[in-house]
C-alpha cells in the first residue's frame, strides 16, 4: 500500500470548507453523520490526489471529545465478517468530510479525509489476485443516505457492496451488515465502517506489497 499522504495546506481549495470546520459546535447538538454532495472543493482536492471519479461523500459534525476516526474494511467469509484492513486517523477539528472511492473494487477503497487544514489520503487495500468478476455478475451498493446521530465508539456501516454471480437485481441494505447470514454463500460482499473515537489512536499503517 502506498503510504498515507497528508497535505497540511492546500491554498485556496479549502477556504469554503475551513469556515465550516472551524465553527464552534452547539454543545446541545448531537454527533451527526450524513451523506454529502460532491462539490467543487472535493473536486479540487481529488485532482490533487489524482482522482477523477466521483466518490461517496460523508460529512460529520461532533465536538472536541471526538479525537480520531477508526475505519475498517470487511469481507464476508462463510457468512461472517472478516477484517481486511483497519486504521486510525487523528481529527484536527469538529467537522469534516470523508470521500470514499470504490472504483478499484475488489482491490479495495481509497479514503480522503478533510478536516480543518489537513487532508489525509489512505488506500485501504484488500488485494485478492485470484479474484475476477464473474461473467454476468451484478454489483449492488448500499450507502448511508439519511442523517443519523452517533455516539463515541459506535461502529457505523456506511458502505456495503455485493457482487452476485447470479444475474439478479436484489438490492442490498446497510442493515444487512448486522445480519451477514442474509447473503448467499457464493456472494462476494465488502463493508466499510467508521468509528468516531474519544482518544487519539492515530497510527501509521503498515505497507502492503
Amino acid at each position: 500500500m502506498k503510504p498515507i499522504i497528508k497535505f497540511m495546506s492546500i491554498a485556496g481549495l479549502l477556504l469554503g470548507f475551513l469556515s465550516g470546520c472551524q465553527q464552534a459546535p452547539d454543545p446541545e447538538s448531537e454527533f451527526t453523520l450524513k451523506a454529502g454532495s460532491f462539490n467543487q472543493e472535493d473536486t479540487a482536492i481529488a485532482n490533487q490526489f489524482g482522482y477523477s471519479a466521483e466518490p461517496q461523500v460523508f460529512q460529520f459534525a461532533a465536538d472536541n471529545t471526538v479525537q480520531s476516526l477508526h475505519y475498517t474494511v470487511y469481507k464476508l467469509n462463510q457468512g461472517e465478517w472478516e477484517v481486511q484492513w483497519t486504521g486510525d486517523q487523528s481529527l484536527s477539528g469538529t467537522r469534516g468530510r470523508i470521500a470514499v472511492y470504490s472504483d478499484s473494487l475488489p482491490a479495495g477503497y481509497t479514503l480522503i479525509l478533510q478536516c480543518d487544514n489537513i487532508c489525509v489520503k489512505d488506500e485501504l487495500r484488500v488485494d485478492d489476485p485470484d479474484f475476477t468478476m464473474p461473467e454476468g455478475s451484478v454489483l449492488s451498493t448500499a450507502s448511508l443516505k439519511q442523517e443519523i446521530p452517533f455516539q463515541l465508539n459506535e461502529e457505523i456501516p456506511v458502505l456495503l457492496q455485493r457482487i452476485s454471480a447470479e444475474n439478479d437485481t436484489i438490492l442490498v441494505d446497510l442493515e444487512q451488515f448486522f445480519k451477514p447470514d442474509t447473503f448467499a454463500q457464493h456472494d462476494e460482499v465488502w463493508a466499510l465502517t467508521l468509528i468516531f473515537q474519544g482518544s487519539d489512536h492515530s497510527l501509521q499503517l503498515p505497507s502492503k506489497e
